[in-house]
């Protein structure tokens, strides 16, 4: 799986994240739900909320899957109330800084960042648009998805 293909995969439910964003508080739990089971529907392994190996076992990583091509360890920020707009972006270095930590490297380690409000976006696309950050950014379905590689 590319960095690409984790985005698009994302943007293709789009209507579904649409309305659980519409629904409140909490739906980050519900994204990292959601994300698994589209990587399971497309016949990669995937499981969530998996410890990180020592000496950082007392973190856990949002997702942690596998398939043919290789293992990809998955952070998750989601604009909420709590981040809303660009404050996404503290989530987002906080989530960078954490899943450095994750050691071994189990092949690619991803960073995704999920908005809907303008400035996220903005911001998102912003921070792609340093190359210097390896990241990828792309809106639709009134969302936008930024995958920044570690």
């Amino acid at each position: 799986m590319t960095n690409l293909q984790l985005q698009n995969l994302i943007i293709g439910d789009a209507a579904r994240i649409v309305a659980a964003i519409a629904t409140g508080a909490g739906w980050e739990v519900w994204m990292q739900v959601e994300l698994t089971m589209q990587l399971r529907a497309n016949q990669v392994q995937a499981a969530r909320e998996v410890p990180y190996p020592p000496p950082n076992q007392a973190q856990v990583l949002d997702i942690l899957a596998q398939d043919a091509l290789g293992i990809y360890a998955i952070e998750l920020k989601v604009e909420s109330a709590n981040n809303a707009g660009a404050a996404i972006m503290g989530g987002i270095d906080a989530d960078l800084m954490k899943i450095a930590g994750y050691i071994p490297n189990p092949g690619t380690r991803w960073v995704v960042g999920l908005g809907y409000s303008n400035a996220a976006l903005n911001a998102m696309q912003l921070f792609a648009a340093n190359p210097h950050n390896n990241a990828i950014f792309a809106a639709g379905g009134a969302i936008g998805v930024l995958v920044v590689t570690v």
